[in-house]
């Protein structure tokens, strides 16, 4: 366990969060958490971000991390168009960071198309979907839905951001379809996305909800700390830690 992989959410763990008085900053204990020997990842949900913006909120908060070491919810959908290797008329409901990194991860794969014409849809938070959309949606003919994930929202600073779960359910009642979630929790960024040195039976999720990453962990047959969020509710699986501060991860994980 000396040198087990970490697995951070960012909002709610690293975003978004306000570290209880007294404890050390995120920045340091990370520092602390590298200099043990841990190896870092880090997984968010979001599409509208690319890596290099990660790397730059997290600079933000005081928190160091290279942009090879970040993975969004875009490069999730992206390996997965890529693995399956056949061409797409894809239509994208969500962000222009996702259209970019699917564009720029996919290629030659892609090719955009109107919503009546897409044989595949790919869904993620999109506040400015409209009605006219959704109804060219529907007239496409089965297309497959791929979804970011159901996050309903995230944390950010004081308050509580709609999630890409809203819109995804929109575009699943226009298709009369179920998506296919690619992120958290669905296991599939550990297990065939993200760069790990260990099996993930030695890694561990560090995240502030039960239902995506506590569950991700348990699905990738991994570890999981909850951090507490103040206002999560109890459902969902039960981690192996509960900790009210980041800085308690260091008596827990550099023994």
């Amino acid at each position: 366990m000396a040198y087990a992989p970490l697995i951070f959410d960012l909002h709610g763990v690293l975003l978004g969060r306000r570290e209880p008085d007294g404890h050390l900053p995120a920045g340091e204990v990370l520092r602390q958490l590298r200099a043990a020997g841990h190896p870092l990842r880090f997984l968010t949900n979001s599409s509208s971000v690319e890596r290099r913006q990660v790397v730059a909120q997290l600079a933000s908060a005081g928190v160091e991390v290279d942009a090879g070491e970040v993975y969004t919810a875009a490069m999730t959908v992206a390996h997965y168009l890529r693995r399956c290797g056949r061409p797409r008329k894809l239509f994208v409901v969500g962000s222009d960071a996702l259209r970019a990194e699917l564009d720029a991860m996919c290629g030659g794969l892609l090719s955009w198309a109107a919503p009546e014409e897409a044989d595949t849809v790919v869904a993620s938070r999109d506040p400015a979907l409209d009605e006219d959309t959704l109804r060219r949606l529907a007239r496409a003919a089965q297309p497959q839905l791929i979804a970011t994930c159901r996050d309903l929202g995230f944390p950010d600073g004081d308050g509580i951001h709609p999630g890409p779960g809203q819109t995804v359910a929109r575009v699943e009642q226009a298709l009369d379809a179920q998506a296919m979630v690619l992120g958290k929790p669905n296991p599939y960024a550990l297990e065939s996305v993200m760069d790990l040195p260990a099996p993930l039976s030695d890694c561990v999720v560090i995240g502030d909800s039960p239902l995506q990453d506590v569950a991700l962990a348990r699905k990738a047959g991994a570890r999981a700390v909850l951090v507490a969020s103040g206002g999560e509710a109890p459902d969902g699986p039960e981690p192996d830690w509960r900790i009210d501060a980041i800085d308690q991860l260091l008596p827990l994980l550099c023994r």
